[in-house]
C-alpha cells in the first residue's frame, strides 16, 4: 500500500484519512531546518559518540513512556532517530559530550552518515509511524534490561529471540553489529496505546523492515517470514523522501476453465 505527501497543514478532511489509512506518505524529500512547535516541557539529552546514542539528562514529559530505552543503571537512552524526531518538534535539546547545544543540522549529519545504525531512509519510516501515534522501537534493543522480548539481532540467523542488555558496552556492541543494508526486521511497532509499558511490551502489531535496491527475491521473504515465527511483516521503501508502506501476501492464481 503507498502513498505520498508532504509537510503542511492539513484539513479536517485529510486528518480523517490518516486515521483510516495509516500508511499515507507523510515525509520530506530532503533534510531541511523543521518548524520547531512550542513546548513547555523540553528534555535534553547528551550525546555519547562510542554509544552512538544519546543519555537523557532531564526528562519532561510522558512521551519518554515509549521513547527511549532503559539500561542495567536505570539510566535513559535515546537512539539517533529518536533524538532528530523530538528534536524536530522542539521537544529535545542534544548536547555534545563537553555540554554544547547541537543544532537540528548537527544531528541531521549523523543520521546521513548512517553510522549508528540508522539510516536517512529508515528515518523516514520511522519518522512517519511516529507522527501517525505507533509506538516504534529498534528490533536489535530491547526496551530495558529487566524484561525479555523480541531482540532482532543482527548477528543472529534467527530473528525473534530473547535478548537484553546490561550495560554501555552491550548497548555498544548491537549498534556496531548491525548490518542496515541486510534484509531484516529494522523496527517493531505497536499500535497507538496510552496503557503501553516497557517492562511489558508484548509482541509488536508488526515488524518493519527496510527495502533498497532491487526488490528481494520469493526465498528471502518466505526465510525471514518462517525466522520471525509467525509475527506479521511489512515493508518500507523510501524514494526522494516519500515513504511507501506494503505487505506481501500469498495467492493464487485461479485456474482458467
Amino acid at each position: 500500500m503507498a502513498g505520498g505527501g508532504g509537510w503542511g497543514a492539513k484539513d479536517d478532511d485529510e486528518d480523517e484519512e490518516h486515521h483510516r489509512n495509516p500508511f499515507l506518505s507523510n515525509s520530506v524529500s530532503k533534510p531541511s531546518p523543521a518548524k520547531h512547535q512550542f513546548r513547555s516541557e523540553i528534555s535534553k539529552a547528551r550525546w555519547v559518540e562510542e554509544m552512538g546514542m544519546g543519555e537523557i539528562v532531564e526528562k519532561k514529559g510522558s512521551l519518554w513512556s515509549t521513547t527511549g530505552v532503559v539500561a542495567k543503571t536505570n539510566k535513559l537512552y535515546c537512539h539517533i532517530e529518536e533524538i532528530l524526531f523530538l528534536a524536530e518538534k522542539g521537544a529535545l535539546i542534544l548536547t555534545s559530550p563537553d555540554d554544547k547545544k547541537l543544532s537540528v543540522g548537527d544531528i541531521y549529519e549523523k543520521v546521513i552518515g548512517a553510522k549508528f545504525g540508522c539510516s536517512w531512509e529508515s528515518f523516514q519510516a520511522y519518522k512517519h509511524l511516529k507522527s501517525l501515534g505507533y509506538i516504534v522501537q529498534r528490533c536489535d534493543t530491547p526496551w530495558t534490561s529487566r524484561n525479555d522480548q523480541i531482540s532482532c539481532s543482527s548477528n543472529s540467523s534467527t530473528c525473534k529471540s530473547k535478548g537484553t542488555y546490561d550495560d554501555l558496552d552491550s548497548i555498544s556492541d548491537l549498534l556496531e553489529g548491525m548490518q542496515i543494508n541486510k534484509l531484516k526486521p529494522l523496527y517493531n511497532v505497536y499500535m497507538p496505546n496510552s496503557k503501553f509499558r516497557k517492562s511489558s511490551p508484548g509482541d509488536p502489531d508488526f515488524l518493519l523492515c527496510l527495502l533498497r535496491g532491487n526488490p528481494p527475491s520469493i526465498s528471502e521473504i518466505e526465510n525471514l517470514e518462517d525466522c520471525c515465527d509467525g509475527l506479521r511483516l511489512k515493508y518500507c521503501y523510501v524514494d526522494n523522501g516519500r515513504a511507501s508502506f506494503f505487505s506481501m501476501e500469498k495467492g493464487s492464481i485461479p485456474t482458467l476453465p
